[in-house]
C-alpha cells in the first residue's frame, strides 16, 4: 500500500522539475523529499528517476507512474470530497429563494420540522438557477416566483406578494389609491441589495439613476429615518407592521410587481418534506379564505 503523501511529493516533483522548487512548494527540506523519492521507488520496485551529478529528473517510467499518480490523487480527493458531502447533508438542508420574505416566513417552519438540521438559505435573482441547482442537489427545497413544468418536480403554491412604494405624506403622488412604475420614473427612491428577484423587476421598469440601492438593511433603516426619501415595501411587510410614520404605502400596478411563490422539491424527496408541504398547503388556504 503506497502512502497518500508520497505520490503527493512524487506529483510535486514532477510538477516542479526539480527538488529545490518542489521541496519549497511543500514545505519540507531537500533531504526529506529525497528520501521519499526512493522510498516510492523501493515501494513500486522500478527505478523511476535518473540521477546525475546529485540532480534528478525522471525517466520514462517516472513520468507514466507520475500521471498515474495526479489520477490516484484526484481520486482520492474525490473520495474525501463526496463522504463529507453525504455526511453534511444528512446534518444540513440547502434552501434556495427567489425573494427574502418566504423564506423568512418559512424558517420556522423548517427549524420546528427538521430537529438537528443545520439549514442553510441562499438568495438568487433567477428561477433558472435555483432549478438547476435543485435538479443538480446543491439545494434540498427551493422557493420561486413561477411554476416550473418539469414533471420530475414537486410543487406547492405558497404565497403571493405585491411591492409597494411608500412616500411622505406630502408627495404630489401620494394621494393615489395606487401607481405603475412609470408614474415613478425620475424619483430617487431607496432599496436593499438583498431582494431576490424584484431587483431585476424595477430595473426593468426604473433606470438606475432612480435606484440608490443599499448594501444592508441597516444602512436602508438609517436613511429611511433620517430623509424624506421614497423606499419599497410590500403588502406582506405591511401586513407585519413594517410602516414609518408619516408615510403612505400605495401598491404599483404593473402585473409583474405581483408575485405568486412556489415551494419546490425533487419528486423523489417529496416524502420527506411531507410535514414541511402540509404547512405550506395550509398556508395557501388560509389566504384563499381570507380573500374570498
Amino acid at each position: 500500500m503506497i502512502e497518500i503523501y508520497l505520490l503527493e511529493q512524487f506529483c510535486a516533483f514532477a510538477r516542479c522539475g526539480t527538488l529545490l522548487k518542489a521541496s519549497e512548494e511543500l514545505h519540507v527540506t531537500q533531504p526529506t523529499l529525497s528520501r521519499s523519492m526512493k522510498k516510492l521507488e523501493q515501494e513500486l520496485g522500478v527505478q523511476l528517476f535518473h540521477r546525475k551529478n546529485s540532480k534528478l529528473s525522471l525517466n520514462e517510467t517516472g513520468k507514466l507512474a507520475a500521471e498515474f499518480a495526479e489520477k490516484v490523487l484526484i481520486a482520492n480527493q474525490d473520495l474525501i470530497d463526496h463522504v463529507h458531502a453525504y455526511d453534511r447533508s444528512l446534518r444540513t438542508i440547502s434552501i434556495g429563494s427567489c425573494s427574502p420574505f418566504p423564506i423568512n416566513e418559512l424558517m420556522p417552519t423548517f427549524q420546528s420540522y427538521l430537529p438537528g438540521k443545520t439549514i442553510l438559505t441562499e438568495l438568487s435573482d433567477s428561477d433558472e438557477k435555483l432549478l438547476s441547482n435543485l435538479i443538480n442537489r446543491q439545494y434540498d427545497l427551493v422557493i420561486l416566483h413561477s411554476l416550473p413544468e418539469d414533471k420530475n418536480l414537486f410543487c406547492q403554491r405558497f404565497m403571493d406578494e405585491r411591492i409597494y412604494i411608500s412616500l411622505e405624506e406630502s408627495h404630489p403622488i401620494a394621494g393615489k389609491e395606487s401607481v405603475f412604475f412609470e408614474e415613478l420614473r425620475g424619483i430617487r427612491i431607496l432599496m436593499s441589495v438583498n431582494v431576490g428577484f424584484w431587483m431585476d423587476i424595477c430595473r426593468r421598469h426604473l433606470s438606475e439613476a432612480d435606484l440608490l440601492i443599499q448594501n444592508s438593511m441597516d444602512a436602508l433603516d438609517e436613511l429611511v429615518e433620517a430623509s424624506s426619501l421614497p423606499f419599497f415595501n410590500s403588502d406582506r411587510m405591511i401586513e407585519l407592521g413594517y410602516q414609518v410614520p408619516g408615510r403612505v404605502s400605495l401598491p404599483i400596478s404593473d402585473e409583474d410587481a405581483h408575485a405568486t411563490y412556489w415551494v419546490v422539491c425533487r419528486t423523489e424527496d417529496q416524502a420527506k418534506y411531507r410535514s414541511i408541504f402540509n404547512v405550506v398547503r395550509g398556508y395557501a388556504i388560509k389566504h384563499d379564505e381570507r380573500l374570498a
